[in-house]
C-alpha cells in the first residue's frame, strides 16, 4: 500500500475514533409531553403553553409596588454590549432590582449575573472582554465532522460555565427565588420543535441532587448554536423510564423573551404582568444595514441567516411594544446602533468584544441608551 494512502487511512481512522456521537433510546410525542425533571416538578414549561404567562408572573414587588422585567437577547459575541450596558447602568445609579430576568443564548449566560445584581458586573466584564474563541470551542477534525453532532466541541465553554457559575452563586439565586423574584432561560427542544422556558430559580431552590449540574446544563444548552455547537442532552423521566432530550440554542425559536407571544396574542396575561417596567436589551442591530454580498455560497447563506434572525428579533420586539403601549406598560429598548462597526474578524474576537463592552458601558453611564419604541427601518 502506498505511503500516502496509509497516511490518509490512518488520519481517517483517528478522526472517526474521535467522533462525538450521541446514542439514545427513541421515545414518542406522548412521552415527551409527559416528561418531567426528577425531583424538580417546577423546573420548566413550554413557552407556547396556555398558562406560560401565569407561570412567569413574579410574586415580588418593590417598596412602591413596582416590578421591572429585564429581557436579554441572543447575539453571540455581541453579548459584550449587554454586559457593558449593565455595568454602565450600575455606575449611573439608576439600575433597579429586577422582579424578572429572562435570557436567551448569549443573553442566558448574562442573565444569572444580571439577576444577582451589580456585584456581578466585574464577572461579566471579565467574561466578555478577556475570552476568545479558543476559550469557548475547538473545531473538530474535518473528517470527523460528518459523523459528529457538530462542527466544534464546547467542552471548554462547559468548563468556563462551571468555573464562573459556582454552587454558591446558584444558592444565592435560590434565595432570591424564595423572595419572589424570577429568573428564566429559554432553550429549543429539537425533538418537540418547541421553546422550553426553564425556571432557573426553581431549579436552584430544589433539593434534587442534580440541581447544580442541570442549572449549568441549561445555560450551555441555551447557547448551543445548532450544527456549530453540539446539542445538550438533558435527562428527563416519562412513564417510569428515562428519556434523553435534545436541547439547543434558545435563539432557534426566539431571540428574546418578554411575555410569551401566544399569551400576548390571546390576551392571557396575568394582571400583575400588566404593571411592569419592561427593559429589553438586544445584543444586535435591529435595523437593516447595507452590505454588498459576495456571490458565493457562504456569504449568501451567512447574510440570509443574519437577516432571518434580525427580522425575527424585530418582530418579537414590535409585538412586545404594541402590547405594552395598549396596556400602559412602561417600555424601554436598547440595541446596538446601526452605524456601530461590525465584527469582520473571527467569532469571539477579544479586541472587538472589549470595544463593544466599552461602548455599552459608556451608553449606560450617560443614560442615553433607552428608546421608547422600536426603530423605523431607516433610523
Amino acid at each position: 500500500m502506498p505511503p500516502i494512502i496509509r497516511t490518509v487511512l490512518l488520519a481517517a481512522s483517528l478522526a472517526l475514533s474521535g467522533c462525538a456521537t450521541i446514542s439514545r433510546e427513541p421515545f414518542n410525542e406522548t412521552q415527551q409531553a409527559d416528561a418531567t425533571i426528577p425531583g424538580m416538578p417546577q423546573a420548566r414549561f413550554w413557552a407556547d403553553a396556555p398558562g406560560a404567562a401565569r407561570l412567569m408572573a413574579p410574586p415580588y414587588a418593590g417598596t412602591q409596588g413596582e416590578r421591572s422585567m429585564l429581557a436579554l437577547s441572543g447575539g453571540s459575541d455581541n453579548g459584550a454590549y449587554g454586559a457593558g450596558l449593565l455595568d454602565g447602568w450600575t455606575k449611573a445609579g439608576t439600575r433597579p432590582e429586577f422582579a424578572v430576568v429572562t435570557g436567551v443564548s448569549t443573553g442566558a449566560l448574562i442573565a444569572p449575573f444580571a439577576f444577582l445584581g451589580s456585584d456581578q458586573d466585574a464577572t461579566l466584564e471579565k467574561l466578555f472582554t478577556t475570552i476568545s474563541a479558543k476559550s469557548i470551542y475547538k473545531n473538530r477534525f474535518p473528517l470527523a465532522i460528518p459523523l459528529s453532532p457538530s462542527i466544534a466541541s464546547t467542552k471548554r465553554l462547559a468548563r468556563m460555565i462551571g468555573v464562573v457559575m459556582t454552587d454558591a452563586l446558584i444558592d444565592r439565586i435560590a434565595a432570591e427565588h424564595a423572595r419572589g423574584r424570577r429568573l428564566f432561560v429559554g432553550t429549543a427542544n429539537l425533538d418537540a420543535q418547541r421553546m422550553v422556558i426553564w425556571n432557573m430559580g426553581a431549579i436552584a431552590a430544589s433539593k434534587a441532587p442534580g440541581r447544580y449540574g442541570l442549572f449549568r446544563q441549561v445555560l450551555l444548552a441555551s447557547s448551543a448554536i445548532p450544527a456549530f455547537f453540539p446539542p445538550v442532552m438533558i435527562k428527563a423521566q416519562a412513564g417510569g423510564r428515562e428519556i434523553s432530550e435534545m436541547h439547543v440554542d434558545g435563539g432557534t425559536t426566539a431571540q428574546i423573551l418578554t411575555l410569551p407571544d401566544t399569551a400576548i396574542v390571546t390576551g392571557q396575561v396575568p394582571s400583575v404582568l400588566n404593571q411592569l417596567h419592561i427593559y429589553m436589551i438586544v445584543n444586535n442591530k435591529l435595523n437593516g444595514e447595507f452590505k454588498l454580498v459576495k456571490p458565493r455560497t457562504v456569504p449568501i447563506a451567512s447574510q440570509a441567516i443574519s437577516l432571518n434572525l434580525r427580522r425575527a428579533t424585530a418582530s418579537t420586539v414590535n409585538l412586545s411594544y404594541l402590547y405594552a403601549k395598549a396596556h400602559g406598560i412602561d417600555f424601554n429598548l436598547s440595541f446596538i446602533a446601526k452605524d456601530y462597526p461590525a465584527n469582520d474578524k473571527n467569532l469571539f474576537d477579544t479586541a472587538f468584544m472589549g470595544a463593544l463592552f466599552a461602548y455599552g458601558r459608556k451608553l449606560g453611564e450617560t443614560g442615553t441608551f433607552w428608546a421608547k419604541r422600536p426603530p423605523d427601518q431607516d433610523e
